[in-house]
């Protein structure tokens, strides 16, 4: 997502109409521009614009059109914090209108602001500079044709196939070092494929995974396992694996990344777990995924950065997995990775709110398939 801040500059500061506390409404619902304490934005201004920066995405149509310049957006937070009654104060074009006021009433809460000690509702403006990117017509291509890209690059495919690869991980011997802990769970590996096929680089993800909400709520349950001996394991298996044929760009050989879940049991499970594929032949075709908005930045976009997560300057790559389903429903979702437990929250809704029109599709049928998705979150 930091691809956005090539599009949009976000000015320095919250303006206000007035230097003194000023009532706009009735009495009973007032609306000041100026309190003895201001609202504050949880992480300061330059989190709210770095909020912003990842929300904001530049409309297909406005870029078509050539379109930029600044938008200046009005709202009001609320003696609660939320941000009420976004809208474009002063007009640039509706597209980027829309965009920018979007963005803006998806604010995480701010700390109210207070008159006399009591809370009370506070107005502000920001301006928003929309400004077109030097490769506006590539990524208009892009765009336009979002298979383009996968009509010039191949993944790269395990010898045999997913069937053969999800096979290999099965067997995955449980050490017997590790019998002693009586230890097991799933370990997710990272590594690359070269050029060649060789598989490079497998290094265990160290999971991170807040189980509590800040609240005492739980939020999640997981089997991942942080045994040393279990993750030494799993790299040694994936190290193991035979030569893939490589990922291809412009039909070049290139290296690419790979994540892999490799599960360790005690005992043999009593009956063999349902197949869920690395890739397919055909892979799901999301709702409002598109060149414009692909699945990461789709996620990404719904998942606000909390006003907890800010206030304690929380930041930092996160991992999700999950599986969509033959009917092209999203399940098994779970974090990887943590950055903070209200991230987690938000990033788990947003994944599973996810639908896929059509579903993963291998040897002309329908198939479960897993992603892993890195989603950064940062405060600048």
């Amino acid at each position: 997502m930091t691809v956005i801040f090539r599009w949009l500059l976000l000015g320095g500061c919250l303006l206000t109409a007035s230097l003194h506390a000023h009532a706009q409404t009735a009495a009973d619902n007032q609306v000041f521009t100026y309190v003895e304490q201001m609202p504050v934005f949880p992480g300061g201004q330059p989190a709210m614009f770095q909020t912003l920066g990842q929300t904001l995405i530049y409309p297909t149509e406005a870029l078509q059109q050539r379109l930029e310049g600044q938008v200046f957006v009005g709202f009001v937070v609320g003696t609660t914090g939320k941000v009420l009654n976004a809208k474009a104060v002063r007009s640039l074009h509706p597209l980027l209108d829309a965009e920018a006021v979007r963005a803006v009433s998806n604010l995480p809460d701010f700390l109210p602001g207070k008159q006399n000690g009591r809370p009370v509702a506070v107005a502000f403006t920001i301006p928003i500079k929309f400004k077109l990117p030097a490769d506006v017509t590539q990524l208009l291509a892009e765009r336009a044709n979002p298979s383009a890209a996968e009509a010039t690059a191949e993944y790269a495919r395990f010898p045999g196939g997913p069937a053969a690869l999800l096979t290999y991980l099965a067997a995955a011997p449980y050490p017997k070092a590790a019998r002693a802990s009586q230890a097991e769970g799933r370990v997710f590996v990272r590594f690359e494929v070269s050029p060649e096929g060789k598989v490079e680089k497998a290094a265990a993800i160290q999971p991170t995974v807040a189980t509590k909400h800040p609240k005492g709520k739980t939020i999640l349950t997981t089997a991942l396992t942080t045994n040393p001996l279990l993750l030494k394991a799993a790299e040694a298996l994936v190290a193991a694996m035979p030569a893939w044929q490589p990922a291809t760009r412009e039909g070049q050989p290139a290296t690419s990344s790979q994540i892999v879940p490799v599960d360790f049991h005690l005992m043999p499970l009593g009956s063999a777990p349902v197949a869920v594929y690395a890739y397919a032949d055909q892979m799901p075709v999301f709702v409002g995924v598109s060149g414009e908005l692909p699945l990461q930045a789709s996620i990404q976009r719904a998942s606000r950065y909390t006003a907890e997560a800010l206030r304690s300057r929380a930041q930092g790559q996160m991992l999700v997995y999950f599986v969509v389903n033959e009917q092209g429903q999203v399940e098994q979702a779970e974090v990887i990775r943590s950055v903070h437990p209200s991230l987690d929250v938000e990033v788990l809704n947003a994944v599973r709110n996810q639908r896929a029109s059509t579903p993963a599709m291998h040897q002309g049928k329908p198939v479960k398939v897993f992603y892993v998705q890195p989603l950064t979150f940062a405060i600048r």
